[in-house]
C-alpha cells in the first residue's frame, strides 16, 4: 500500500502526532547579500515549551538570496512547502537551502566542515542542504531541530538515498559561501534523493522544496520531544520509494487538473 506523508506522522505506538503543512511564496521575499548581512531576527529568542510558536527562517542560495519566515510549533511535525521554488531550481545548476532560528547574529549557513564553527554557530544556523544540482532537484528533505531545555542546540539534516536510484542521489557540500555563491570542497557522506530535472519541467510545483520538520531533545520544562521518531531516515528503502511515488502521483493529478481548467 502506498502511503503519503501524513501516514508517517505516528509515534511508535501508532498514534497520530500533531502536524501541519505550511506554504510560503518564494518570489515575494528577496534578500540582497550585498546590501546587508543575512539575518533572521524575529525578536523571539525565549526558551520554548512544547506547543510554543517557533519562528524559522528558510534561505535559498539564489542570486539574490531568498528568505522565507515560517511560524511552526515546538514538537509539532510540519511540512514546509516553498511554493514556486522549483522555478528557481530550474534556472540554476546548483541551489542550497539552510535554516536559522530567530537570533541577532549573521544567518549565513554554518560551515560544517569546521568543527569550531559548528560548535559555536550550529545552534543558530544549520549546515547547507543541497536542493538542486546539474542533474536532479530534491522533492523532500528532513530537518530535525534539537532542543536542550527549550533552546536550539543543533539543526540536523537527516536525509539519505535508500529510497532512490544511485543516479538520483545528490551529495552536498558541508559549507556554502553566500558572497560568491560557491559550495565548499568537503562533502557530506549522506546524500539526498532527487528527481531528474527533465521530469520537473512542465510539472507544476512537483519539484518545489518541501522540508519535513521534526523535534528531539527537551523543552524548557524538561519534557522529552519525540516527533523525531517519525523522521524519514526511520523508513526502509521500499517505504521511502513508495512515498516518493505517491507524492509524484499527487502532483501529476494536480497538474492535470490545472491544465484541464
Amino acid at each position: 500500500m502506498r502511503r503519503g506523508l501524513s501516514a508517517l506522522l505516528r509515534d511508535r505506538g501508532g498514534r497520530m502526532l500533531p502536524s501541519c503543512r505550511l506554504f510560503c511564496l518564494l518570489l515575494l521575499v528577496q534578500h540582497h547579500v550585498a546590501d546587508a548581512a543575512l539575518s533572521c531576527d524575529a525578536e523571539d529568542a525565549e526558551a520554548k515549551a512544547a506547543g510554543d510558536a517557533f519562528p524559522l527562517c528558510v534561505f535559498l542560495s539564489s542570486d539574490p538570496v531568498r528568505r522565507m519566515v515560517f511560524q511552526i510549533k515546538v514538537e509539532e511535525s510540519a511540512e514546509l512547502v516553498l511554493k514556486d521554488s522549483d522555478s528557481i531550481a530550474l534556472q540554476n545548476s546548483s541551489i542550497y537551502a539552510w535554516v536559522s532560528r530567530s537570533q541577532s547574529g549573521p544567518a549565513d549557513p554554518t560551515d560544517c566542515s569546521n568543527d569550531t564553527e559548528t560548535a559555536s554557530r550550529g545552534g543558530n544556523v544549520s549546515c547547507p542542504q543541497i536542493y538542486a544540482n546539474a542533474d536532479n532537484i530534491a522533492q523532500l528533505t528532513n530537518l530535525v531541530i534539537n532542543l536542550r531545555d527549550g533552546r536550539v542546540s543543533s539543526f540536523v539534516w537527516d536525509n539519505g538515498c535508500s529510497g532512490c536510484a544511485p543516479s538520483r542521489c545528490m551529495t552536498g557540500s558541508e559549507s556554502y559561501n553566500v558572497e560568491d555563491f560557491t559550495a565548499g570542497a568537503s562533502m557530506f557522506k549522506q546524500g539526498t534523493c532527487g528527481k531528474a530535472r527533465d521530469d520537473c519541467i512542465g510539472n507544476q510545483n512537483a519539484c518545489d522544496l518541501k522540508i519535513f520538520v521534526t523535534w528531539a531533545g527537551t523543552d524548557k520544562q524538561g519534557r522529552n520531544l519525540v516527533s523525531a521518531g517519525t523522521r524519514l531516515s526511520k523508513l526502509a528503502g521500499p517505504t521511502l520509494r513508495s512515498l516518493f511515488e505517491t507524492m509524484q502521483e499527487g502532483y501529476n493529478m494536480a497538474s492535470q487538473a490545472v491544465t484541464s481548467r
